[in-house]
């Protein structure tokens, strides 16, 4: 006869804090403002002087997501003859000043070493935080939006829970690669300003945003929205974050905590 384990849920909320010296990037980590980490959002800043992990921590703390923590992470590499900034993958020509073009390959090679590092810090965040993978969430800005895009479409975990990329997209050498098994079926959402001169026109955008599709599952959600008046800036906006708050309010799970705490509500384990 099968015996049953008949216990009350655990009254643990905190998830355990990830461990500096266990992984290759720099982060700063914040547990959920209502003690409870259900979820967990990390932050990728973008490429730029007022961009480094720094403010996109209070960024993380500022949204008040409820049951979430928060994890800001610091880019890979400093640009060159730029104090006190960070890049995801290489976007300067050494010799000329100038952005890289696709051409390089120095771009997909940083971004390749960038996603190991990004799978080695998700892997210890499930292993040792506790995160379930479908609980874990990604805000990126430019650079940022296009390593949180590579961490979801091609890292090791295939069930991440979704990201918000703000004028992000994958780099133009990554539209031929192919897509891996069903695809990523979780959740996406694009912010894109009309105005940005980084990304280019609308039909620019649009077809970047059909490369992201293609690496996705029939069954995943994605979005893309385009902001009047914007540049490639961060969301200023009251729309724009309204949207940002919509879309983890939809997607992100929640715990009952009222249902959890009554007294006779149990775990029953097989």
């Amino acid at each position: 006869m099968q015996s049953l384990n008949v216990q009350k849920p655990s009254k643990n909320n905190k998830a355990a804090a990830p461990d500096p010296k266990k992984v290759k990037l720099l982060f700063d980590y914040s547990g959920s403002a209502d003690g409870i980490d259900t979820n967990l959002l990390i932050l990728l800043h973008g490429l730029g002087k007022s961009d480094s992990k720094t403010p996109f921590t209070k960024l993380g703390q500022q949204l008040k997501l409820p049951q979430t923590a928060i994890l800001s992470v610091q880019g890979t590499e400093p640009v060159p003859y730029m104090e006190g900034c960070n890049q995801w993958f290489p976007s300067f020509d050494m010799l000329t000043g100038e952005l890289l073009t696709p051409a390089s390959p120095e771009r997909l090679k940083g971004l390749f070493r960038t996603r190991k590092l990004m799978d080695e810090l998700i892997e210890h965040l499930i292993h040792h935080s506790g995160f379930n993978p479908s609980n874990i969430f990604l805000f990126g800005f430019s650079q940022g939006g296009t390593v949180a895009l590579d961490t979801v479409l091609f890292g090791q975990t295939r069930n991440l829970g979704g990201v918000v990329s703000i004028s992000g997209y994958l780099l133009e050498e990554q539209r031929a690669d192919r897509k891996i098994g069903d695809g990523y079926a979780g959740y996406i959402l694009v912010t894109q300003g009309e105005k940005d001169p980084a990304i280019g026109n609308k039909t620019e955008a649009e077809k970047r945003f059909k490369a992201i599709e293609r690496q996705c599952a029939s069954s995943a959600s994605l979005e893309q929205i385009f902001i009047s008046n914007k540049g490639h800036t961060m969301p200023a906006g009251e729309r724009e974050w309204r949207l940002i708050h919509t879309f983890f309010g939809k997607n992100m799970p929640r715990r009952n905590m009222q249902l959890e705490n009554m007294s006779d509500v149990y775990l029953v384990n097989q």
